[in-house]
């Protein structure tokens, strides 16, 4: 059936949601363009200088290898340098094609590429943004996730839309999208929002034949495209999507399980096939070329070939080399010591489990309320408004958060100073397949009072909390959160030395991370407590070494705080979770007082490394002065309480055996 193109244009755009798609792209496109990102972007965050290199490098140079010219290109927009680039050697490999299986090999031989230098990072995110690169400059970094995000938008638009109003389904595309933390990493050079994108839209291809209801023959594109979206062969897409996805970052593996056990639970045996090989052609051959180009197929592997430089650079001058600049950091292990120690599955778990929901860096709740809300009505929804394909969707997000959680309970939130889960970020978009039939716009208004509670302030300068991402936590309904003490070497404060691992009193000195600026600055074992405010505070008990290299992790039993005060009498409390204790010197007074503690959070990271015990602990002072105006001196903090903390320890459980 042939319909005129003035009714086909008309038809579209009386559909609010190609309109507000259409118009997201142009605003999104129109900020890549004009915005000036070197000078916005105050420099280099955590994996930003290596994607930033590739990405060029594929753009100017056709390679995947790091030379002279790349550390060159990146001084002439950020003069601080690749601050944190990862680079490892290319090793000395070849394919041997054989006539038997397992038909290739790698084997060793001589090689040039064992002399050079390539990128430790995969280099799927930067190719798709390298013809854009070639085009807008580092801002084509940009204009990809512009496309991306608008692309997101629409299809989420269009599996609402499905079985609910428009109007809702416009309405919840904005909220799920913009009332998280999603929208800040548009201005990362990092493939999160890439990574969310490619899972999106490739569970996308495969669920919306689900829910949508049948083709209207047209005659048009969009009659082309419905039909592609209800054949097998969008499942096929799908999996290409999820597989490019699970490159660019393993853990995303678990979000194409949906597509695999759905078409396994219909006995579609050719569908099984079918989407497993599109999934492992993605992935497989992604790796393939990553060790064709370097002669490593693992990008994060290489033991000590991999590593990431700060300050110096290979190349940076002639003595410059990989080996004088760089700190080893390998990922190709399993990190056994840690995941497997006796409070790893016990009580690391069990609260990793709450900060992981409703953390205060990093939990689901804040940081990505719509998607916490739709699981909310989904599982609160009758029966007639649930597809059966939707459990299956539950069932990777339940696996896979408690996979990340097991795998790397130190470091689950991705470190390098994220803001929220940046780990978890690609499954945000699971949370979408679980929305009811006929969602309203009253749920997507509650999904961004709640969520926009948290997130506004970091999607109103995103460039700002990217660079700054303890600042938002000390402020507002976070606060109310609990602190993740499993993350306390990746917690945004560690992004600024003043504030993490301060040395307290103690023999030896307990160390403070200061998570707010309602704790000032250490004046050698005291600070001062903010007036008419609540400092919080971790403390990190440490471990006694002994002469043949073993050590003796140390608990805190309790603290003995010594408070003095000045010109204003503030009533002071103290709470360190064990118990609460309030005291009121008066002015120009001291008292010592001594609080239990905890057991405290068993913390152990990094292989080899002992056991720290961790704390968290709040002092408020409930009034204050200004020394400038009370004491006549030049201090113009508004100073509550002065507080020196000496830590009682005694020796943990936990002893670790003598180095090797």
């Amino acid at each position: 059936m042939n319909v005129p193109r003035a009714a086909r244009l008309g038809r579209l755009w009386s559909d609010p949601g190609a309109v507000a798609t259409l118009i997201l792209g142009v605003l999104l496109l129109g900020f890549a363009l004009s915005v000036k990102f070197p000078v916005v972007a105050f420099g280099f965050q955590s994996d930003e200088a290596t994607y930033y290199s590739i990405g060029h490098s594929l753009a100017s140079d056709w390679d995947l290898q790091f030379q002279r010219r790349d550390l060159v290109r990146v001084y002439r927009e950020f003069p601080s340098g690749p601050e944190g680039i990862f680079l490892k050697r290319g090793r000395s490999v070849r394919l041997d094609w054989q006539g038997r299986p397992p038909f290739v090999r790698w084997v060793k031989g001589p090689d040039p590429r064992a002399d050079r230098l390539y990128y430790g990072k995969s280099f799927v995110y930067p190719l798709f943004a390298a013809p854009f690169i070639a085009l807008a400059g580092t801002n084509g970094f940009l204009v990809l996730h512009a496309l991306l995000l608008t692309a997101c938008f629409g299809a989420t638009y269009a599996f609402v839309r499905a079985r609910s109003s428009s109007a809702a389904a416009l309405a919840y595309a904005v909220v799920f999208l913009f009332a998280s933390a999603a929208p800040v990493y548009f201005v990362w050079l990092t493939p999160e929002l890439f990574n969310l994108a490619l899972v999106l839209l490739g569970l996308f291809f495969w669920a919306y034949k689900e829910v949508a209801p049948a083709a209207v023959p047209t005659g048009t594109w969009l009659d082309r495209w419905g039909r592609l979206l209800r054949s097998p062969w969008s499942d096929v897409i799908a999996c290409a999507l999820l597989g490019i996805a699970t490159f660019s970052k393993p853990l995303n593996v678990l979000a194409a399980a949906p597509v695999l056990w759905l078409a396994l639970l219909r006995r579609q045996w050719g569908r099984v096939a079918l989407v497993s090989l599109a999934f492992v052609a993605a992935t497989g051959g992604l790796f393939l070329i990553n060790g064709i180009s370097s002669g490593d197929m693992n990008y994060q592997g290489g033991g000590a070939d991999r590593s990431t430089f700060y300050g110096r650079f290979p190349f940076m001058t002639p003595d410059a080399t990989f080996d004088s600049t760089g700190i080893v950091r390998a990922t190709d292990g399993l990190l056994t010591d840690v995941i497997f120690n006796r409070d790893a599955l016990t009580t690391v778990l069990r609260h990793n489990v709450v900060y992981f929901l409703v953390g205060r860096h990093t939990g689901l709740v804040p940081y990505f309320f719509p998607g916490m809300l739709t699981l909310a009505l989904f599982l609160l929804a009758g029966r007639q408004r649930r597809e059966p394909f939707q459990w299956l969707v539950v069932l990777a997000l339940v696996l896979a958060s408690v996979s990340i959680l097991i795998y790397m309970p130190f470091t689950y939130s991705g470190g390098g100073g994220p803001v929220g889960n940046r780990y978890f970020l690609g499954y945000y978009a699971l949370f979408l397949f679980l929305v009811p039939a006929a969602v309203t716009v009253r749920s997507a208004v509650v999904a961004a009072l709640v969520g926009g509670l948290f997130t506004a302030q970091l999607i109103a300068n995103p460039f700002y909390t990217s660079f700054n991402p303890a600042t938002h936590p000390k402020y507002g309904a976070f606060r109310w959160l609990p602190i993740e003490l499993s993350l306390v070497n990746d917690i945004p404060v560690n992004v600024t030395p003043s504030r993490a691992k301060q040395p307290l009193a103690g023999d030896p000195p307990v160390q403070a991370y200061f998570l707010d600026d309602n704790a000032y600055g250490r004046e050698g074992e005291w600070f001062w407590v903010r007036g008419e405010s609540r400092a919080d505070i971790i403390l990190r008990a440490p471990a006694r070494p002994h002469p043949d290299g073993a050590f003796t992790s140390l608990a805190i039993d309790a603290l003995e705080v010594e408070v003095a005060t000045g010109a204003a009498a503030p009533v002071v409390r103290i709470d360190s979770g064990a118990e609460r204790i309030q005291v009121a010197p008066g002015a120009k007074s001291g008292q010592v007082v001594r609080v239990k503690m905890p057991e405290g959070f068993p913390y152990k990271a990094i292989p080899g490394q002992p056991l720290n015990r961790v704390y968290a602990v709040s002092i408020s002072a409930s009034e204050g002065f200004i020394p400038l105006f009370d004491e006549g001196v030049n201090d113009r903090r508004f100073l509550g309480a002065r507080i020196r903390i000496r830590p009682l320890y005694r020796d943990d459980r936990y002893q670790a055996p003598a180095a090797r």
